[in-house]
Parts: C-alpha cells; sequence; structure tokens
C-alpha cells in the first residue's frame, strides 16, 4: 500500500489541476456594483391553472381568433396534432394553440410587406389601444384585466434593396403581467401583438395562465444578499467565457415565470459583459437566480437549461396550497 502511495498522491494532485483549469475556462471576471434588495413588501407564491382543454374548445377558440383575424375560410379540419399542440400550417397563415390553452401563436407573415414600401404606421398610442381590442374580441384577453401591463412598443426593420436605411414594417407592442404590484418577468407571462397597416394584426405570441391559488412567504423564507451575490456569480459563470468582464449594474426582487405550474419570487440582474476579444463588442447581460431557500421549480439563466444540472438550491414543492 506505501508503494502505490506517491502515485495515488500524484494522480489526485493532476485532476484536481485538471479541474480547477477546466473551471477557469468558465469562469469570467465578475463584478457586482448593484446592492442587493432584501424584501420589503409580503410576497406570495403563485399556482397556477394547467388543467388540459379537449380539443373541442381548443378548435373552437382557434376558429373565433381566426374569424377576427380576418381569416373567412377556417374549417376544423385544418387543425392537426403537432406534439403538444393542434396548429394550422398553411402557406401564408399559421396558428397553433397548446393542449392547455395558455400558449397561442398566430402569424400572417406576407402581410409584413418586407420587400415593398409600406404605407402609414400606427403610432404607438394607437398600436397600444387595437392590440387591446384585438384581445377582447379574440379571447385572449386575460381574466383579470389589470394584470395586463405595457411593457414597451418597438418595431420590425427591413433594409429595402434600394434603401440606404432600414425601413419600419411593423409596430409591435409588448405585454408584461403584475401581480400584487410586483411585476412578473421572463417569457411565461406575455404576450406581444405585431401590426402592420391593417387594424388586424400580422401576429401574435400568445403565453398566459390564471392563478389558481396564492401562498405567502416570510422574509425568513429568503436567501441572504451574500447567497444571492454567490448565485448571479455562479450563473454568470455558467455561461460567459473566461476573457469576458461582467459588471452587474442591477438587482432587483421580481416574480419569475417559467410557464410551469408556480410563479415565484426571483432576482434579476442586469448588467454588460466587455471582451478582451478586439473587435468584439460589448453585450447586455440579464439573468435569473433563486430569491427563496426552497424554490418551487428551477430558476435559471435564459440562455442555461436547468436540466443539464442540478439546480443551485433544493428544489421543494410544497405539500399544498392555500389561498390569501
Amino acid at each position: 500500500m506505501k508503494k502505490n502511495q506517491p502515485c495515488f498522491i500524484l494522480n489526485s494532485f493532476v485532476i484536481l489541476t485538471i479541474l480547477a483549469w477546466n473551471y477557469s475556462l468558465h469562469a469570467a471576471e465578475v463584478t457586482i456594483m448593484a446592492k442587493v434588495p432584501q424584501p420589503k413588501a409580503e410576497y406570495s407564491v403563485y399556482k397556477m391553472e394547467g388543467a388540459p382543454v379537449n380539443n373541442k374548445e381548443i378548435i373552437a377558440r382557434c376558429a373565433n381568433i381566426a374569424k377576427v383575424s380576418g381569416f373567412k375560410s377556417f374549417s376544423r379540419e385544418m387543425m392537426k396534432p403537432v406534439e403538444d399542440r393542434l396548429a394550422m400550417l398553411g402557406d401564408e397563415i399559421q396558428l397553433s394553440m397548446n393542449t392547455s390553452g395558455s400558449e397561442f401563436f398566430y402569424s400572417n407573415f406576407p402581410a409584413l410587406k418586407l420587400t415593398e414600401k409600406t404605407g402609414r404606421l400606427y403610432s404607438d398610442e394607437e398600436a397600444i389601444k387595437l392590440s387591446h381590442n384585438y384581445l377582447k374580441k379574440a379571447g385572449l384577453m386575460p381574466r383579470y384585466e389589470q394584470e395586463l401591463k405595457i411593457d414597451h412598443v418597438g418595431g420590425i426593420m427591413q433594409m429595402l434593396s434600394n434603401g440606404k436605411s432600414p425601413e419600419k414594417k411593423a409596430v409591435v407592442v409588448y405585454f408584461r403581467r403584475e401581480l400584487d404590484g410586483i411585476p412578473v418577468r421572463n417569457f411565461g407571462s406575455s404576450i406581444t401583438v405585431t401590426l402592420a397597416e391593417s387594424e388586424i394584426p400580422v401576429g401574435v405570441q400568445y403565453h398566459w395562465r390564471e392563478v389558481a391559488s396564492r401562498s405567502k412567504v416570510s422574509s425568513r423564507s429568503f436567501l441572504n444578499a451574500d447567497e444571492i451575490t454567490q448565485l448571479i456569480k455562479e450563473d454568470i459563470n455558467r455561461v460567459y467565457a473566461k476573457d469576458a468582464k461582467v459588471t452587474v449594474d442591477t438587482v432587483a426582487l421580481v416574480l419569475y415565470d417559467n410557464g410551469g405550474d408556480y410563479i415565484q419570487p426571483a432576482y434579476l440582474y442586469e448588467g454588460i459583459s466587455k471582451s478582451s476579444v478586439r473587435g468584439v463588442s460589448d453585450m447586455p447581460v440579464l439573468g435569473y437566480v433563486a430569491a427563496l431557500k426552497k424554490v418551487y421549480e428551477p430558476i435559471h439563466h435564459p440562455a442555461y437549461s436547468a436540466e443539464l444540472k442540478t439546480p443551485t438550491v433544493r428544489i421543494e414543492k410544497p405539500s399544498h396550497d392555500k389561498d390569501e
């Protein structure tokens, strides 16, 4: 045994060196300038509705949306099962809805007129009003309309072959959610409406579930500032290369929605990444980490799949959900 001990020590040293070197390849230089805010108000974890909807109801909802969207030749036979949803995939009009009715997609791409001159587009205020009206008529307005907030208004730009600068082709209205005065972030609670020259949208992306119940969480349930700082550094190191210099300017306590069974508190961090490689532009940084000691579902960076690695904090689903 003594004879083999030097080899064992040497092998252990080599393994540890390789592991340390491998970690350094993915270790960015992270500077956190922002203070981690601690919870001041009372927070909740929200259990979402998720019961499957039968195909007949899905088709009925899609038929109404198609009618409101000006598509007159819709028929039940056009809707085909595709993975977890029913979809109509035509040459021009495409629409689909998942089996729980929480995700809907509609596109009339040719109406964008990407290769020809665009006429008058709606102002931001007009686009917001038209989007609200469309959501109501199409049956896509959330049950509690006060939860729906304007995130921002953007647009689609396209360079024409004979143009000197990009031309605006559509106005895009981005909606988000707010629960109990707290912003909900990530894709699970979001609606996007794209308008070109017509009052009828050329595109709709809908991700929304209604709240079934909520459970209060005390301040003792939250991680402390040092733990949050460490989670942010680990999250960044999973995504950015070793030559990146990442500065986190803001850290905010929000509600996180990944489209699953729960909406729960999380920390949103934002900043900028500077590369030491010449010619590489600075990149915005945005990510999420857990706020609670026991998370209900994985919370992770948008570019990092939680299924690839065990979450950094233990997931513990509640034994029951309580209404307020």
